[in-house]
Protein backbone atom coordinates (compact mmCIF):
# COMPACT_ATOMS: atom_id res chain seq x y z
CA UNK A 1 0.00 0.00 0.00
CA UNK A 2 1.59 3.38 -0.99
CA UNK A 3 1.18 7.33 -2.41
CA UNK A 4 -3.84 9.38 -0.03
CA UNK A 5 -6.95 12.39 3.28
CA UNK A 6 -9.77 14.14 5.25
CA UNK A 7 -15.99 17.70 11.83
CA UNK A 8 -17.56 14.93 13.39
CA UNK A 9 -15.54 12.56 11.18
CA UNK A 10 -13.15 14.47 8.96
CA UNK A 11 -11.36 17.65 8.04
CA UNK A 12 -14.00 20.26 7.38
CA UNK A 13 -17.62 19.31 7.77
CA UNK A 14 -18.76 19.01 4.20
CA UNK A 15 -20.90 15.89 4.27
CA UNK A 16 -23.44 14.46 6.62
CA UNK A 17 -24.23 10.80 6.28
CA UNK A 18 -27.78 10.04 7.20
CA UNK A 19 -29.34 6.96 8.71
CA UNK A 20 -29.32 4.10 6.26
CA UNK A 21 -32.25 1.74 6.33
CA UNK A 22 -31.84 -0.16 3.07
CA UNK A 23 -30.20 -3.51 2.65
CA UNK A 24 -27.18 -4.25 0.49
CA UNK A 25 -27.98 -3.93 -3.16
CA UNK A 26 -31.62 -4.62 -3.97
CA UNK A 27 -31.97 -7.70 -1.83
CA UNK A 28 -34.20 -8.09 1.17
CA UNK A 29 -32.49 -10.98 2.85
CA UNK A 30 -33.42 -11.03 6.54
CA UNK A 31 -29.89 -11.92 7.60
CA UNK A 32 -28.40 -8.76 6.22
CA UNK A 33 -28.35 -5.60 8.26
CA UNK A 34 -27.35 -2.09 7.25
CA UNK A 35 -25.56 0.11 9.75
CA UNK A 36 -26.66 3.50 11.00
CA UNK A 37 -24.14 6.30 10.76
CA UNK A 38 -24.09 10.06 11.08
CA UNK A 39 -20.61 11.21 10.17
CA UNK A 40 -19.33 14.08 8.10
CA UNK A 41 -16.70 14.08 5.47
CA UNK A 42 -14.52 17.03 4.57
CA UNK A 43 -11.27 17.76 2.83
CA UNK A 44 -9.47 14.68 1.63
CA UNK A 45 -5.83 14.98 0.72
CA UNK A 46 -3.43 12.67 -1.01
CA UNK A 47 0.33 12.75 -1.22
CA UNK A 48 1.52 10.88 -4.26
CA UNK A 49 4.70 8.86 -4.28
CA UNK A 50 7.53 11.20 -5.13
CA UNK A 51 6.20 14.14 -3.16
CA UNK A 52 3.54 15.49 -5.48
CA UNK A 53 0.56 16.56 -3.45
CA UNK A 54 -3.02 16.74 -4.57
CA UNK A 55 -5.80 17.95 -2.34
CA UNK A 56 -9.47 18.35 -2.93
CA UNK A 57 -12.52 19.19 -0.96
CA UNK A 58 -14.65 16.18 -1.78
CA UNK A 59 -17.20 17.63 -4.15
CA UNK A 60 -19.81 15.78 -2.33
CA UNK A 61 -19.68 13.56 0.50
CA UNK A 62 -19.49 9.93 -0.33
CA UNK A 63 -21.50 7.58 1.84
CA UNK A 64 -20.46 4.02 2.59
CA UNK A 65 -23.52 1.81 2.99
CA UNK A 66 -22.72 -1.23 5.10
CA UNK A 67 -24.61 -4.52 5.23
CA UNK A 68 -23.42 -7.53 7.20
CA UNK A 69 -23.90 -11.27 7.32
CA UNK A 70 -24.77 -12.23 9.98
CA UNK A 71 -27.02 -9.27 10.73
CA UNK A 72 -25.45 -8.87 14.17
CA UNK A 73 -21.66 -9.25 13.94
CA UNK A 74 -19.98 -10.80 16.95
CA UNK A 75 -16.38 -10.26 17.98
CA UNK A 76 -14.10 -13.17 17.18
CA UNK A 77 -16.33 -14.60 14.46
CA UNK A 78 -16.00 -13.96 10.71
CA UNK A 79 -18.47 -11.48 9.25
CA UNK A 80 -19.09 -10.72 5.60
CA UNK A 81 -19.15 -7.01 4.88
CA UNK A 82 -21.18 -5.99 1.84
CA UNK A 83 -20.58 -2.39 0.94
CA UNK A 84 -21.73 0.22 -1.54
CA UNK A 85 -20.33 3.67 -2.18
CA UNK A 86 -22.98 6.32 -2.85
CA UNK A 87 -22.08 9.77 -4.11
CA UNK A 88 -23.73 12.88 -2.66
CA UNK A 89 -26.58 12.74 -5.13
CA UNK A 90 -27.41 9.20 -3.99
CA UNK A 91 -26.14 7.38 -7.05
CA UNK A 92 -24.00 4.30 -6.61
CA UNK A 93 -20.36 4.62 -7.59
CA UNK A 94 -19.65 1.71 -9.93
CA UNK A 95 -16.50 2.48 -11.92
CA UNK A 96 -13.31 2.67 -9.89
CA UNK A 97 -9.70 3.15 -10.85
CA UNK A 98 -6.90 1.05 -9.38
CA UNK A 99 -4.79 3.02 -6.91
CA UNK A 100 -1.84 1.35 -5.21
CA UNK A 101 -2.78 -1.97 -6.73
CA UNK A 102 -6.37 -2.00 -5.41
CA UNK A 103 -9.68 -0.36 -6.31
CA UNK A 104 -10.65 0.22 -2.68
CA UNK A 105 -8.56 0.54 0.47
CA UNK A 106 -10.78 -0.08 3.49
CA UNK A 107 -9.48 1.19 6.82
CA UNK A 108 -11.32 -0.05 9.92
CA UNK A 109 -10.78 1.62 13.30
CA UNK A 110 -12.63 1.02 16.57
CA UNK A 111 -13.88 3.96 18.63
CA UNK A 112 -11.09 4.57 21.12
CA UNK A 113 -8.56 3.99 18.31
CA UNK A 114 -7.15 0.80 19.82
CA UNK A 115 -8.00 -1.53 16.90
CA UNK A 116 -6.92 -1.04 13.30
CA UNK A 117 -7.14 -2.93 10.02
CA UNK A 118 -6.33 -2.03 6.41
CA UNK A 119 -7.95 -4.48 4.02
CA UNK A 120 -9.10 -4.65 0.40
CA UNK A 121 -12.60 -5.78 -0.58
CA UNK A 122 -13.33 -7.33 -3.94
CA UNK A 123 -15.34 -5.15 -6.33
CA UNK A 124 -17.81 -6.60 -8.83
CA UNK A 125 -18.90 -5.13 -12.16
CA UNK A 126 -21.72 -3.21 -10.47
CA UNK A 127 -19.41 -1.64 -7.92
CA UNK A 128 -20.50 -3.80 -4.99
CA UNK A 129 -17.76 -4.42 -2.44
CA UNK A 130 -17.43 -7.65 -0.47
CA UNK A 131 -14.94 -8.90 2.09
CA UNK A 132 -14.89 -11.20 5.12
CA UNK A 133 -13.35 -9.78 8.28
CA UNK A 134 -13.08 -10.86 11.90
CA UNK A 135 -13.43 -8.05 14.43
CA UNK A 136 -11.21 -8.81 17.43
CA UNK A 137 -13.38 -7.18 20.12
CA UNK A 138 -16.82 -5.61 20.39
CA UNK A 139 -17.74 -1.98 19.98
CA UNK A 140 -18.43 0.52 17.22
CA UNK A 141 -16.01 0.57 14.31
CA UNK A 142 -15.59 3.36 11.79
CA UNK A 143 -15.02 2.39 8.17
CA UNK A 144 -13.08 4.62 5.77
CA UNK A 145 -13.16 3.49 2.14
CA UNK A 146 -10.50 5.22 0.03
CA UNK A 147 -11.21 5.08 -3.70
CA UNK A 148 -10.88 6.93 -6.99
CA UNK A 149 -13.96 7.01 -9.23
CA UNK A 150 -13.09 6.76 -12.91
CA UNK A 151 -12.67 10.27 -14.25
CA UNK A 152 -12.65 11.82 -10.77
CA UNK A 153 -10.26 12.57 -7.94
CA UNK A 154 -9.48 10.49 -4.90
CA UNK A 155 -12.15 10.43 -2.21
CA UNK A 156 -13.14 8.67 0.98
CA UNK A 157 -16.55 7.22 1.84
CA UNK A 158 -17.52 6.84 5.48
CA UNK A 159 -19.58 4.30 7.36
CA UNK A 160 -19.70 2.38 10.62
CA UNK A 161 -20.71 -0.95 12.08
CA UNK A 162 -21.48 -2.13 15.61
CA UNK A 163 -19.98 -5.42 16.77
CA UNK A 164 -21.39 -7.37 19.73
CA UNK A 165 -19.20 -9.11 22.24
CA UNK A 166 -16.69 -8.22 24.92
CA UNK A 167 -15.70 -4.58 24.47
CA UNK A 168 -12.83 -3.70 26.79
CA UNK A 169 -12.20 0.02 27.19
CA UNK A 170 -9.48 1.41 24.97
CA UNK A 171 -6.30 2.67 26.65
CA UNK A 172 -6.00 6.42 27.00
CA UNK A 173 -4.22 8.17 24.15
CA UNK A 174 -0.78 9.28 25.32
CA UNK A 175 1.49 11.12 22.84
CA UNK A 176 4.75 9.24 22.26
CA UNK A 177 6.01 10.82 19.04
CA UNK A 178 8.42 12.43 18.42
CA UNK A 179 10.23 9.52 20.02
CA UNK A 180 11.15 5.86 19.76
CA UNK A 181 8.51 3.20 19.17
CA UNK A 182 8.98 -0.56 19.33
CA UNK A 183 6.28 -2.68 17.74
CA UNK A 184 5.74 -5.68 15.47
CA UNK A 185 9.40 -6.71 15.49
CA UNK A 186 10.76 -3.29 14.56
CA UNK A 187 12.48 -0.56 16.54
CA UNK A 188 11.54 2.78 15.08
CA UNK A 189 12.59 6.37 15.62
CA UNK A 190 9.73 8.62 14.56
CA UNK A 191 9.96 12.37 14.14
CA UNK A 192 7.07 14.70 13.33
CA UNK A 193 7.34 18.45 12.86
CA UNK A 194 5.77 20.87 12.99
CA UNK A 195 2.78 19.31 14.75
CA UNK A 196 0.45 22.17 13.89
CA UNK A 197 -2.99 21.95 12.34
CA UNK A 198 -3.25 23.34 8.84
CA UNK A 199 0.47 23.11 8.15
CA UNK A 200 2.51 20.50 6.31
CA UNK A 201 3.94 18.06 8.86
CA UNK A 202 6.93 15.94 7.90
CA UNK A 203 6.67 12.52 9.56
CA UNK A 204 9.88 10.51 9.25
CA UNK A 205 10.55 6.88 10.19
CA UNK A 206 13.97 5.33 10.74
CA UNK A 207 13.31 1.60 11.11
CA UNK A 208 15.67 -0.97 12.62
CA UNK A 209 15.30 -4.74 12.91
CA UNK A 210 15.58 -6.74 16.14
CA UNK A 211 19.37 -6.80 15.77
CA UNK A 212 19.47 -3.00 15.54
CA UNK A 213 20.47 -3.09 11.90
CA UNK A 214 18.62 -0.97 9.37
CA UNK A 215 15.38 -2.69 8.41
CA UNK A 216 15.49 -3.82 4.79
CA UNK A 217 12.16 -2.62 3.46
CA UNK A 218 10.24 -4.15 0.57
CA UNK A 219 7.72 -2.56 -1.77
CA UNK A 220 4.20 -2.83 -0.41
CA UNK A 221 1.38 -1.95 -2.78
CA UNK A 222 3.40 0.48 -4.83
CA UNK A 223 5.37 2.15 -2.04
CA UNK A 224 7.69 1.46 0.86
CA UNK A 225 5.11 2.59 3.36
CA UNK A 226 1.59 3.71 4.09
CA UNK A 227 0.54 6.04 6.89
CA UNK A 228 -2.94 6.63 8.29
CA UNK A 229 -4.17 8.82 11.13
CA UNK A 230 -7.52 9.05 12.91
CA UNK A 231 -8.11 11.67 15.58
CA UNK A 232 -10.08 11.28 18.80
CA UNK A 233 -12.70 13.49 17.11
CA UNK A 234 -12.81 11.30 13.98
CA UNK A 235 -10.61 13.27 11.56
CA UNK A 236 -9.03 10.96 8.96
CA UNK A 237 -5.72 11.34 7.11
CA UNK A 238 -4.07 8.87 4.70
CA UNK A 239 -0.74 9.68 3.07
CA UNK A 240 2.09 7.99 1.17
CA UNK A 241 5.87 8.52 1.08
CA UNK A 242 7.55 11.61 -0.27
CA UNK A 243 11.03 10.17 0.40
CA UNK A 244 12.13 6.57 0.90
CA UNK A 245 15.33 4.55 1.22
CA UNK A 246 14.74 0.80 1.31
CA UNK A 247 18.22 -0.27 2.41
CA UNK A 248 18.55 2.40 5.10
CA UNK A 249 15.07 1.69 6.44
CA UNK A 250 14.02 5.31 6.12
CA UNK A 251 10.65 6.56 4.92
CA UNK A 252 9.24 10.08 5.11
CA UNK A 253 5.67 11.29 4.69
CA UNK A 254 4.01 14.68 4.57
CA UNK A 255 0.66 15.04 6.32
CA UNK A 256 -1.81 17.87 6.83
CA UNK A 257 -3.80 17.67 10.05
CA UNK A 258 -7.13 19.48 9.65
CA UNK A 259 -7.76 20.23 13.33
CA UNK A 260 -5.80 20.28 16.61
CA UNK A 261 -6.07 17.29 18.92
CA UNK A 262 -4.74 13.82 19.61
CA UNK A 263 -4.25 11.60 16.56
CA UNK A 264 -3.48 7.89 16.51
CA UNK A 265 -1.20 6.94 13.64
CA UNK A 266 -0.43 3.59 12.01
CA UNK A 267 2.61 3.27 9.78
CA UNK A 268 2.69 0.13 7.61
CA UNK A 269 5.92 -1.29 6.23
CA UNK A 270 6.91 -4.59 4.67
CA UNK A 271 10.01 -6.38 5.94
CA UNK A 272 11.02 -10.03 5.57
CA UNK A 273 7.85 -10.65 3.58
CA UNK A 274 5.59 -9.48 6.41
CA UNK A 275 3.56 -6.28 6.64
CA UNK A 276 4.36 -4.69 9.99
CA UNK A 277 2.34 -2.00 11.76
CA UNK A 278 3.85 0.78 13.88
CA UNK A 279 1.17 2.49 16.02
CA UNK A 280 1.84 5.80 17.75
CA UNK A 281 0.14 8.97 19.02
CA UNK A 282 0.82 12.63 18.25
CA UNK A 283 -0.57 15.81 19.81
CA UNK A 284 -1.37 18.34 17.10
CA UNK A 285 -1.56 21.95 18.28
Amino acid sequence: MKPLIMKPLIMKPLITLGIVSTTFGCTSEPKENVNDHGHRQGLHQEHHHGGHERSHGSPAAAELIVATEPAEPVAGLPVTLKLMIHSADGTMVKDLDIVHEEKVHLVIVRDGLDRFAHIHPSVDAEGRLTITHTFPVGGRYRLFADYAPTGGGHATALGSVFVAGDAPPAPSLVPNVPGDVEADGLRTSVSAEPLKAGQATRVAFALADENDGSAQLEPFMGALGHLMFVSAAGEYVHVHPVLEDATAGKVEFEAHFPEPGLYKGWGQFKQDGQVRVIPFVVDVR
